[in-house]
C-alpha cells in the first residue's frame, strides 16, 4: 500500500487557526481523504504521518470537538464528522470576532488621533488652529457650525456625548438635515440614551458604534471640533472641556476618513 503524501501545508494551518492542533488537523485532513472508510489507530497512524503515541490522545481531543466519531470495538474504529456542521459556525464566529474588533481598532485610532490635538497645549490661536474651553461656549460655537452646514455632518461621540448632543444639538442637526446636508451620527448605544437615539434616527443618518471614546464633528470636509469632555456627564450648563477647532485641510480630511471607514464598516442591519 502506498502511503499518501503528507496533508497539505496550508489546510494544516487553517485548521490550526481554528483550534486544532498540528497533529489533530493530519488526523483530520487524512480521515476526510480517506472517505466513510472507517479507520483504525495504526491505519491513521500511517495515513496521517503521526507517531502512533501521539495518534489515539489527538483523535480523542477530535471527538471532544465533534470532529470524529469513535465506534467502540476491537479495535475501535474512527470516522470523520462533517467539516461544514462542525467548523462553520467557528469560521462565522471568528469572522464576528474579527469584524468586532476592527470597530474597536477604529474608535481606538479616531480617539488617539484627536488626542494628538485636545491633549497637547495648543496655543490661544495659531493659523489654522484653535482651543476653546469652556462647555457652553463649545456648544454654541458647535451649534453655529451645524446651522451653516451645507453639505455635510460627521458627528461622533461618547454614550453621554449623545444625551448632551440632543439637548443642546437637535434642532440645528435637524435643520442641516432639512436644508439637504448629510448628517451621519455615531454613538454606542446604552440602555441611558437609547430613547434618545431612536429619536436622533428620525432626523439624522444614525449607527451604533461599540465603542466611541472621543467626541468630535466634521462641517462641510472644511471645519473640524475635537472635544474632551470633562466631566463625562449630561449637562449642558457647565463643564469645563476643552476643544481644538481648525480649518486644517489635512487633519479635517483624516477625520472625515476614520469616521467613514468606521462607517461603511457598520452593516446596515445594526442600524436600528
Amino acid at each position: 500500500m502506498n502511503r499518501p503524501l503528507a496533508a497539505n501545508e496550508n489546510e494544516i494551518a487553517g485548521l490550526r487557526r481554528l483550534g486544532l492542533t498540528e497533529n489533530e488537523s493530519k488526523i483530520y485532513l487524512a480521515l476526510l481523504r480517506m472517505g466513510t472508510t472507517r479507520s483504525t489507530s495504526s491505519q491513521l497512524s500511517f495515513f496521517a504521518h503521526v507517531p502512533r503515541t501521539k495518534t489515539y490522545p489527538a483523535v480523542k481531543e477530535l471527538e471532544r470537538k465533534g470532529l470524529v466519531t469513535i465506534t467502540p470495538g476491537k479495535p475501535e474504529l474512527f470516522s470523520p464528522c462533517s467539516p461544514m456542521e462542525v467548523l462553520m459556525p467557528i469560521v462565522s464566529k471568528l469572522d464576528q470576532d474579527a469584524k468586532d474588533s476592527e470597530k474597536v481598532v477604529q474608535s481606538l485610532a479616531m480617539a488617539y488621533e484627536s488626542s494628538k490635538y485636545v491633549k497637547r497645549n495648543l496655543p490661544k490661536q495659531s493659523e489654522q488652529f484653535w482651543e476653546m474651553k469652556g462647555r457652553q461656549e463649545i456648544l454654541s460655537k458647535l451649534n453655529e457650525l451645524m446651522r451653516d452646514a451645507t453639505r455635510s455632518i460627521d458627528y461622533s461621540t461618547t454614550p453621554t456625548g449623545l444625551i448632551r448632543a440632543y439637548k443642546a444639538h437637535a434642532d440645528a442637526l435637524e435643520h442641516a438635515a432639512k436644508s439637504g446636508a448629510r448628517v451621519r451620527l455615531l454613538s454606542q448605544i446604552t440602555s441611558e440614551n437609547s430613547s434618545l437615539a431612536a429619536e436622533f434616527q428620525e432626523i439624522v443618518d444614525f449607527k451604533p458604534i461599540q465603542d466611541t471614546l472621543t467626541t468630535f464633528v466634521c462641517v462641510d470636509s472644511k471645519e473640524l471640533v475635537v472635544i474632551d469632555s470633562m466631566p463625562e456627564d449630561v449637562r449642558t450648563d457647565r463643564g469645563s472641556d476643552t476643544a481644538a477647532w481648525t480649518t486644517n485641510r489635512l487633519v479635517v480630511e483624516l477625520f472625515e476618513r476614520l469616521f467613514d471607514k468606521v462607517w461603511q464598516s457598520i452593516p446596515a442591519k445594526e442600524n436600528q
